[in-house]
């Protein structure tokens, strides 16, 4: 009965109010009636003593509907507990206090710094200047239900027949991952493939022109084009987009292609090419060639002592509008695990980015892959100690640190919070040598077979994200 008595109130004031702005206007015309008939809310805000940074969230108002929505695009903090009441602010079109908090089964008025429980959805209904035209609305806090900083992974596939071997390689290619590998058969060594769009699904396809001495755990992709060596030196190219067929490419007979680093975009600085590493009279140094027609090495200049031959991973980035290809780890030609980064810009000089210091540990077969504004490394074995670590840069390489995450402890006396080590599943086996893809969108990594201890093959396929990829907004 109290909320009728109020409305009613409400109504009469306004009755009262529009006769006399009609006596001292002489009337109205249609804007001045739509404008009485604005029952939408322009802004709404909270704010607690108590809980300072409710002050910084920021409500978008959706007024494209019958009923409102009300909501925090950027969900608050996980585990944030609000208080009992916090303090409600607004703003719209009527201009003052004429908002009806309908919430569960009261009717209150709230007034400007009104005090709330919003521990729940609230239904509002807002008045226009008319006290007949209203509006409703549905206003929520989001807070996070799942840590966004989690890491998520789990297996999507198994037992895939293109890992039971030692050479295989997956790369992105045309927005399908494709797993190239190599078995033996009655008839000498053959090379196959297969494809997938998901990583979790796979079927066999056909290739031809790549012989059977190729080194598939070498093959590179730059985005529309694969490359590939063989054991005797040879570099092949495939170039078309549906048909896998490989193409030989010439060079000069004097060099043997040792290792392929990667292919270098296109920069202001610099023209695109592929970067490898080359053998002349027994010297390993490093080659550019922009169209496999000009070769750009220097025989009598071999690569450093430290430079890893294979075993590494590549990563092709751009810093500064500079294009460069950056190299990690791997083992260098004494047969020695090197925890190093180097870079180039030109495919010839190539500089060491890391110190003894900030840095990961010596690792062969790790994995390094661009994901949420850094360089993740994962993966990856030295001697007989694999990496169970995330390790990360946010400087192109530089330095590095271990993931970490901050963790909710309560106990009996008080809430404590502990960073701690980004874990994998205790089911994820440990492992080296594996291919590493992302999605399209980079929303997604899949870490695709590789070697365990004692060098047992892996078959299966993990898919990994951070729960904050899958929030929708």
């Amino acid at each position: 009965m109290k909320t009728i008595l109020r409305k009613g109130l409400y109504v009469v004031c306004f009755s009262a109010f529009l006769s006399l702005m009609a006596s001292c206007l002489g009337g109205f015309d249609e804007n001045e009636l739509y404008t009485l008939t604005d029952a939408e809310l322009l802004n709404f805000w909270l704010y607690s003593d108590s809980l300072p940074e409710l002050q910084y969230v920021v409500f978008s108002v959706d007024n494209s509907s019958t009923t409102g929505k009300i909501f925090n695009y950027d969900s608050m903090a996980y585990k944030t507990k609000l208080p009992e009441k916090v303090q409600i602010g607004y703003h719209s079109g009527a201009g003052f206090d004429n908002v009806l908090n309908i919430s569960n089964g009261d009717s209150i008025w709230l007034k400007q710094n009104d005090s709330i429980d919003i521990s729940s959805p609230l239904t509002l209904e807002v008045y226009a200047l008319d006290g007949e035209t209203t509006k409703k609305y549905i206003a929520q806090l989001n807070i996070h239900q799942v840590d966004p900083d989690s890491l998520q992974y789990y297996p999507v596939a198994s037992e895939l027949p293109f890992l039971q071997t030692e050479d295989t390689k997956t790369v992105v290619y045309n927005d399908r991952f494709l797993a190239y590998y190599k078995h033996t058969s009655e008839h000498g060594n053959i090379i196959q493939i297969y494809s997938s769009p998901d990583a979790a699904n796979w079927t066999e396809g056909g290739i031809s022109g790549l012989p059977a001495n190729a080194v598939i755990s070498g093959i590179q992709s730059s985005g529309d084009r694969l490359f590939a060596y063989t054991r005797e030196g040879e570099l092949y190219v495939r170039y078309d987009l549906t048909l896998d067929q490989w193409i030989l490419v010439e060079k000069p007979s004097s060099i043997k292609i040792k290792s392929i680093l990667g292919y270098l975009n296109e920069g202001p600085k610099n023209p695109e090419g592929l970067c490898m590493i080359v053998e002349t009279n027994g010297i390993n140094s490093f080659a550019f060639t922009h169209d496999f027609i000009n070769w750009d090495y220097d025989s009598s200049t071999p690569i450093p002592a430290d430079f890893p031959l294979h075993g590494f991973t590549t990563y092709s980035h751009q810093v500064m509008l500079t294009e460069r290809i950056t190299i990690f780890g791997g083992i260098s030609s004494n047969g020695t695990v090197q925890n190093a980064v180097w870079s180039t810009e030109n495919g010839q000089y190539w500089a060491k980015l890391t110190s003894d210091s900030n840095v990961f540990p010596p690792l062969k077969g790790a994995n390094v892959f661009y994901y949420d504004n850094e360089l993740w490394m994962i993966n990856g074995i030295s001697d007989s100690s694999f990496n169970n670590k995330i390790y990360y840069s946010i400087d192109g390489g530089v330095t590095w640190k271990t993931k970490k995450k901050f963790i909710t402890v309560e106990n009996e006396e008080e809430v404590e919070v502990e960073e701690v080590d980004y874990e994998f599943p205790e089911n994820y086996p440990l492992r080296y040598n594996s291919s590493l893809v992302m999605d399209k969108e980079n929303k997604y990594f899949y870490t695709i077979g590789g070697k365990q201890a004692d060098d047992i093959l892996l078959t299966d396929v993990w898919k990994g994200f951070l729960n904050k990829k899958e929030f929708k907004h």
